[in-house]
Order: structure tokens, then C-alpha cells, then sequence
């Protein structure tokens, strides 16, 4: 067994060798492992996110808007909370999210949330930027009563089943 497994492995390092060999020259040099600080991207995801079905990747990068997280719209479907209702109305710009007895409704453009029936101020509104709503994650996520957890110190919103 030794044998073959000795061999199995001299064999891979010379087909590799053999198609480095091959392989033109680069013609430019390979990006460093980390980007010294003026390089780095201006846009960074203000927060990470996962849910019951592991790391969501929203279509955009999550912001804060003073003390409250926003995110795209399909975060909320990608959290894999089973019974959540998400209907949206063309008319009104507003989203409904229902989840059992539990009502979220939040209006583009508007600072107030409507949650379980009441009326909720918001510290910024849901707004539209490339064509995709950004919604208050945590807002809608705490009216449904699913259970969140924030980590300051890695930026990092646990929802459900993901909390440890």
C-alpha cells in the first residue's frame, strides 16, 4: 500500500511539473497575499450574516444605518426560516414579511415599519439602489419573534438555528 501510494504521489508532482513546464510565462505578477492599506476595496459588507442554512450572501453588501442593519430583501429568503411568508406589493413599494401570527410590513422610502399591527419609527428607510430594496434586517427579524444574536466585535449577525 505504502508503494503505491508513494508512487501515486511522485506521479502527481511530475505531471505537475511537466504542465508548469508547459504553461506560457505570466505575463503579469501575481496580486500579493494581502493588499497593503491604500489598496484596499472602498466597499466592504458592513456585517456578515448567517442563518439556519449557513452564510447568506446577499446581492449587495449590508450597511448600517445608525444603529440598525440593512440589507437586499432576498437575505430574508436566504435565512431558511421555515413558514416565512414574504409577499411583495408593486402598488405600495412594500414589502410584508408573516411568519405564524407574526406581521412585518416595511414601505420604501418610509421611516416607519409596521410590526404586528404598530407602528415602529425606524432609524432610516428602505430604500431602493440597483433595483433591489434594502430592508431592516434585525427590524423584521425581532417582529416575527426569530431569535438574533450580534457580535460587535466580528460584525457578525447569527439568526435561528445558526446562534451557537
Amino acid at each position: 500500500m505504502k508503494k503505491i501510494l508513494i508512487a501515486s504521489l511522485l506521479g502527481s508532482a511530475v505531471l505537475g511539473a511537466s504542465a508548469a513546464q508547459a504553461a506560457p510565462a505570466a505575463t503579469t505578477p501575481a496580486a500579493p497575499a494581502t493588499m497593503p492599506a491604500a489598496m484596499t476595496p472602498a466597499s466592504t459588507p458592513a456585517a456578515t450574516i448567517y442563518g439556519n442554512n449557513g452564510l447568506v450572501k446577499p446581492s449587495a453588501y449590508p450597511f448600517f444605518i445608525k444603529n440598525t442593519l440593512y440589507a437586499t430583501s432576498d437575505v430574508m429568503k436566504q435565512l431558511g426560516i421555515d413558514g416565512l411568508k414574504t409577499t411583495w406589493d408593486s402598488k405600495t413599494k412594500s414589502y410584508t414579511y408573516m411568519l405564524g401570527d407574526k406581521m412585518v410590513k416595511v414601505t420604501a422610502d418610509s421611516n416607519m415599519a409596521w410590526v404586528n399591527g404598530k407602528a415602529m419609527k425606524l432609524e432610516g428607510s428602505p430604500t431602493f439602489k440597483r433595483g433591489v430594496m434594502r430592508v431592516p434586517v434585525t427590524v423584521i427579524l425581532k417582529g416575527l419573534g426569530e431569535t438574533v444574536k450580534w457580535d460587535n466585535t466580528t460584525k457578525t449577525l447569527w439568526v435561528g438555528d445558526s446562534i451557537n
